[in-house]
């Protein structure tokens, strides 16, 4: 009788563990069954999405609803076991954005996705291996070399006892990490190959209106390859640019080995071929071609140091030759020369002098070597494209007395096969009137020429950050070819304190050799706090207008050359000049202090605001910008985002020619579906106003008091619909709609848009994602954009003679993006 029941018991028992929910691989309607209350279950999945997965089932005490109680109810329903992926593992979430990324994340992107792929093990990554993974702040850093001091990390419970890591840094950390060594013989392949006409906006800001002189029938074309084996890594990269001719393309090629461990130091890195280099703060040296505005290193804004193979889309700032990187527990030595080994492209593009010097290096989008006018007026001196030769070379030297300090030295000097001279009037500026392009004359005031207004104009008040581009002739003893240089040499440090770090780089021209006199200069100085539910950055930052450094990519709120001359393609020689502003990565030269704060109030209550006031060196005119968050979830699958910004120049000078103030809001309502679907309703309004001009309000009927053209500003307001539908594992669809009034920023899917219309603008779009097995994802995205028909024209006549009255124009556009990534 006895057996009896112990066979009865063990079955029931083992019936129930067979019904036990796997929390780790279920659905919501399987989870609702488990006898909690609504909200608890709400609550608790809530919790399982946002992290990914579950380790323990104390990992759910983390939920302020949940109790020991609960914990004892869950024991009983649930089982937990390593979550399994479906068919489209090799691209989660998390890689669909990283193989979007471009511009200055594309390169931080590609190592988290070499990371997420091959994952290092904790017990032996060193303080560059742990920085460069997404929000994971230094502190966190000093937590796990820290508990790495105290003995092995064997599995999560270790790494969360790390002391001082925070929550959000250890779940971070999870997707990129093992904890041993394993004799893995696999070979990692990565492909990626994309074709889009959609104008990238990887370097502009949520308030700037590009120029657009593309031409949609050469659209942007990336394909990248990559191979990995043990410690060796083979890449190569082919790239078109949007606009650009077939015949005119970047190619990148390298060979690394990465991670040797010697008795004495570990060899981080061995490239040949194209790399990039980056450190400290972005003062000194980063070799990218893209901006990004506020750019901290913190959180999003994350930079890669040190150096790393070169697998992105940069076409102007390319490095090439031979990079090394060494470290023991104490010193880091980093190195590098680009010589255009061994493929010759360290060819820069530049604009051309009549006697044979440049005036500047220009980084163009798209590259067209004799201008938009294809040089139809002879303006062009010669062939922009790859018409300098630059050999540039480097180091940083980084001393860690303790895990929670280090202090740094980097020196760079860039040599040029042309002197550089800057022949602003002569080369540059001028327009379609100016046809002599001497410099100045009579006829320059009746054509309209740049060349006399250029420096004395009050809307471009600051040239004077033109008149201090950098100069150079002279010869060096390791390129005999070389009759120009560029030196800069910097220090930087960082300090982590329990909670917080404290950053800061300084840099300086040198042209005669000497350190620490009174060449320009630049410096950065921050410092960040970090606690579960609450950060906040302080950064103050001072550049000399004439701290021309070509590879300066530190923090700012404008790029060089904002407000000048070069922003105005009709004084211009040429319109591919306004390249010089519009794709320069240079920060402009600013002195000012930015706050950056965020604060959970409650669970469902997340507010953040960034306030920044900054003063431009060129002209001396003060600005501030304020933008304030906010994010609600009033239910469980709702949410509520709410943000507003007020910026301005100006205001605090009665007297300034050209002021501005900018009020914006934008609010977004999303509701979260079953089966991970979405909908999403947007709204956006802004307002602008600018000094009054009277001479563009009046009528010039006498007896008509109207205002006919022109008002000091105006508001505009958008409204928009997005939808997100998973149709199973392997598809889904994204699709949205907008309806815009004026200028207005847009995220689409993964592509940031400008829009800005007179008369009211329709934009609409649809992507699909398509995974059909583990490996491979195929993606295509459509757009449309239609503004509403206007007309500026009262009469005209047409090439057969007749006359036409107020004829009407529309303007449409059609955009296609298609991507094929396959991951082994």
């Amino acid at each position: 009788m006895i057996n009896n029941k112990l066979i009865v018991a063990i079955f029931i028992s083992c019936f129930f563990c067979a019904e036990k929910i796997d929390i780790n691989n279920t659905s919501y309607n399987e989870f609702s069954s488990i006898p909690l209350s609504k909200n608890k279950i709400d609550d608790l999945w809530s919790y399982v999405i946002s992290i990914g997965e579950i380790n323990t089932i104390y990992d759910l005490l983390n939920v302020s609803s949940v109790d020991t109680k609960d914990i004892k109810i869950l024991k009983k329903y649930i089982v937990i076991n390593k979550k399994e992926y479906n068919a489209s593992s090799n691209f989660s979430y998390k890689t669909d954005q990283w193989l979007a990324s471009e511009g200055s994340s594309e390169g931080i992107a590609e190592l988290w996705l070499d990371r997420y792929y091959d994952p290092q093990n904790i017990n032996k990554m060193n303080f560059d291996d742990l920085s460069s993974l997404p929000n994971f702040s230094p502190m966190d850093v000093v937590a796990v070399l820290k508990q790495q001091q105290r003995g092995e990390i064997s599995g999560t419970f270790q790494l969360k006892n790390s002391p001082g890591i925070s929550y959000y840094g250890y779940k971070n950390l999870l997707d990129f990490i093992k904890y041993s060594d394993i004799d893995d013989n696999k070979v990692n392949v990565r492909y990626t190959s994309m074709v889009r006409t959609i104008p990238s906006s990887s370097s502009l800001d949520e308030d700037e209106i590009p120029v657009d002189f593309s031409e949609s029938s050469n659209p942007e074309t990336l394909a990248k390859l990559l191979i990995g084996y043990k410690n060796y890594n083979f890449g190569v990269l082919r790239y078109n640019q949007f606009g650009q001719s077939s015949n005119i393309y970047t190619d990148k090629a390298f060979l690394s080995l990465e991670k040797l461990n010697f008795s004495s130091f570990r060899l981080d890195k061995l490239i040949i071929g194209n790399f990039t280099a980056a450190y400290g703060q972005g003062v000194v040296f980063e070799s990218t071609d893209f901006y990004q505005p506020r750019r901290s290193g913190y959180n999003f804004s994350k930079r890669q140091t040190g150096i790393s193979t070169d697998f992105t889309r940069s076409t102007q700032f390319v490095l090439s030759g031979l990079a090394a990187q060494f470290s023991t527990n104490k010193v880091r030595l980093s190195m590098f020369l680009s010589n255009g080994f061994p493929k010759n492209n360290n060819m820069r593009d530049a604009v051309i002098n009549a006697d044979g010097s440049f005036s500047s290096l220009i980084s163009m989008n798209p590259r067209i070597g004799f201008g938009y006018s294809n040089n139809e007026l002879n303006k062009i001196n010669e062939n922009l494209i790859n018409s300098v030769e630059e050999w540039t070379y480097g180091l940083n030297l980084r001393f860690s007395p303790n895990i929670t300090s280090n202090f740094g030295i980097t020196y760079y000097e860039s040599l040029y096969d042309r002197v550089l001279n800057p022949q602003v009037i002569e080369t540059i500026i001028g327009g379609d009137g100016d046809l002599d392009g001497l410099g100045i004359d009579a006829s320059d005031y009746d054509d309209y020429s740049g060349d006399v207004y250029y420096l004395n104009y009050m809307s471009n008040s600051a040239d004077p950050e033109i008149n201090a581009m950098y100069s150079s002739s002279g010869k060096s003893s390791l390129w005999s070819d070389a009759k120009s240089f560029r030196r800069v040499i910097g220090y930087n440090f960082s300090k982590v304190i329990k909670n917080m770090v404290i950053q800061g780089e300084y840099g300086q021209m040198d042209s005669d050799g000497k350190l620490l006199d009174n060449e320009p200069k630049a410096y950065v100085l921050n410092s960040y706090m970090q606690f579960n539910t609450f950060n906040l950055l302080v950064l103050f930052r001072d550049y000399d207008i004439d701290f021309d450094n070509p590879y300066q990519r530190s923090f700012s709120e404008y790029k060089r050359y904002k407000s000048t001359i070069f922003e105005d393609p009709y004084w211009l020689e040429d319109p591919i000049y306004y390249n010089l502003y519009s794709s320069n990565a240079q920060p402009q030269a600013e002195r000012g202090i930015y706050i950056q704060s965020r604060y959970q109030f409650h669970e469902d209550l997340v507010g953040g605001i960034q306030w920044d006031s900054w003063v431009r060196k060129a002209d001396e005119a003060q600005y501030f910008r304020i933008v304030g968050k906010l994010e609600w979830r009033p239910l469980f699958n709702y949410r509520l985002y709410f943000r507003y910004k007020w910026q301005s120049r100006g205001s605090f000078d009665i007297a300034h020619p050209s002021p501005y103030y900018t009020k914006e809001a934008r609010i977004r309502f999303k509701l979260r579906l079953s089966n991970y679907n979405n909908m999403e309703i947007l709204y956006s309004w802004n307002y602008t106003t600018f000094s009054p001009r009277p001479r563009l309000t009046g009528s010039p009927d006498l007896f008509d008091q109207e205002m006919h053209i022109g008002d000091i500003g105006s508001p505009d307001g958008s409204i928009g619909f997005s939808f997100e539908h998973n149709f199973d594992e392997s598809m889904k669809l994204k699709t949205g709609f907008v309806y815009a009034e004026g200028f207005m920023w847009y995220i689409e899917d993964n592509d940031f848009r400008l829009f800005d219309t007179n008369n009211g603008l329709v934009h609409s779009w649809v992507s699909f994602n398509f995974k059909p097995n583990p490996l491979l994802a195929l993606k295509l995205k459509v757009s449309h954009s239609s503004d509403h028909y206007s007309t500026t024209i009262v009469s005209g006549q047409l090439d057969n003679g007749s006359w036409i009255e107020n004829p009407h124009v529309i303007n449409e556009n059609f955009n296609y993006r298609i991507q094929i990534d396959y991951a082994l």
